[in-house]
């Protein structure tokens, strides 16, 4: 299963603030690199998201697992 299809099974996420495409790569990237601060870095090129922001998916997506 997909990473796109998992967090939409799931419905993951409730608000809209971070559209959710640039969740999927930022949940992706932490699963890279394993840091939410070089994460952070790399979607700042795309959309504007804190390192905080980051971890709070991640918590998400540990506690629907």
């Amino acid at each position: 299963m997909k990473l796109k299809d998992l967090i939409e099974e799931l419905n993951l996420f409730e608000r809209e603030r971070t559209p959710k495409e640039i969740r999927i790569v930022g949940i992706a990237t932490y699963i890279q690199t394993s840091s939410t601060r070089r994460t952070a870095m790399i979607l700042s090129e795309f959309h504007p998201v804190s390192h905080t922001a980051i971890w709070k998916w991640i918590k998400k997506l540990e506690e629907k697992l």
